[in-house]
């Protein structure tokens, strides 16, 4: 049996950087403890998709970056903040240093007296014991740290489903790297298995979430803040995604990435240590989520046939032309050369839209919006 704690600290706001770091001291503390960090490098992994202001939700909040940096400096630890931000946008140092601005990072840094790396390379790292994948290209900060401390943000995601720990560590993966896996990898369940071997091959150390205020609905960037008021940390990557799947009342057992993990047998039961989880039952899923539950046979074969005429049934992307300003990301993002720009603003060829919802996931002028054709609404009404 492979079992995970998960350290369960209540904390309401931001607005007290103090009360912040003493939830993050306590979430920690009760999932066993810091690592050994006393004189080794350790690279601190925010969630930094793109460069959102913290009010966002997009990426992790900074005080919850601040209070992780110090404990571990406070332990001794050679603190480094990386992460390569989302698909579709360069891992240049000019973008780096935009969007550590503006996410707060750089806030960060000055006040801890950190020093922030803009190196861009990268390694090549074989993992034979992968599922789904072998081979991975790793920024150097995960590749040169002794130590890795995932500092991830609760949020819904319309390609996974649900973003937290697993997904944050796709962050090590270097820019414009990541579309290739959207193509080589366009049903998410095979998605998922190489997320996981991704994380067996990096290895985090400990994680922490920053659930105080999370993203519901179409998420990762399009939903909308929602206050859940905790911080979760955790020695496992899966344990912690399973208790915070719990908490906004998304079943483990329904999301791809934790489907995997159980099925490797890489947890098995989790605790939590501290304060209690209390679902949140009216927290919003994605548009594209549907819970696996029992169902009568007509329902579960209905949906087994949708599996191979997905597009009839899937959301597809729709451009509102009012809020498009034909900046060009989702061209740079999509895997599949789906998206171009056509008189200065984004149209799509849903022939080849594989439904990665990258597009949507990088547009931060909330001009991408999620459909489904009519005979698909006429479906999921009769499935949900």
């Amino acid at each position: 049996m492979t079992a995970a704690v998960t350290g369960s600290a209540k904390c309401p706001t931001y607005d007290s950087k103090e009360e912040v770091f003493k939830a993050v001291r306590k979430a920690v503390r009760l999932a066993g403890g810091l690592p050994n960090v006393k004189g080794k490098k350790v690279l601190i992994k925010p969630n930094l998709l793109s460069d959102a202001a913290p009010d966002k939700a997009v990426t992790t909040h900074p005080s919850v970056v601040w209070a992780v940096a110090k404990l571990v400096q406070d332990a001794g630890g050679i603190v480094t903040i990386a992460d390569s931000p989302g698909a579709g946008i360069l891992y240049t140092p000019r973008t780096l240093h935009k969007v550590y601005s503006k996410c707060g990072i750089e806030e960060v840094a000055k006040e801890l007296g950190i020093t922030l790396d803009y190196d861009v390379g990268f390694k090549e790292c074989n993992f034979p014991d992968g599922v789904a994948m072998k081979h991975f290209t790793i920024i150097n900060q995960a590749y040169n740290a002794d130590v890795i401390i995932s500092v991830c943000k609760l949020k819904t995601h319309m390609f996974a489903h649900f973003s937290g720990a697993v997904k944050n560590t796709f962050g090590v993966v270097p820019g414009l790297d990541k579309p290739v896996f959207h193509s080589r990898f366009p049903d998410f369940t095979d998605f998922a298995e190489m997320l996981v071997d991704l994380n067996e091959l990096v290895q985090p150390d400990l994680v922490v979430m920053d659930a105080i205020v999370g993203m519901e609905g179409n998420g990762p960037q399009g939903g909308k803040p929602r206050n859940v008021g905790y911080i979760l940390a955790s020695k496992s990557v899966y344990g912690l995604d399973i208790s915070a799947q719990t908490l906004v009342a998304m079943p483990p057992e329904s999301i791809a990435t934790t489907i995997a993990a159980l099925r490797r047998g890489l947890v098995d039961e989790v605790t939590v240590a501290g304060d209690a989880i209390c679902p949140i039952r009216d927290f919003l899923p994605p548009s594209t989520y549907r819970q696996e539950v029992r169902e009568s046979w007509q329902k579960r074969n209905i949906y087994r046939r949708l599996q191979r005429v997905g597009k009839l049934y899937s959301p597809s992307p729709v451009i509102n032309e009012k809020l498009c300003v034909g900046c060009g990301q989702c061209v740079r993002i999509c895997p599949v050369k789906a998206a171009h720009i056509s008189q200065g603003k984004a149209s799509f060829d849903l022939t080849n839209c594989i439904r990665c919802y990258c597009c949507h996931e990088m547009c931060q002028y909330d001009a991408i919006i999620m459909k489904r054709p009519l005979v698909g609404e006429l479906i999921h009404s009769f499935i949900r």
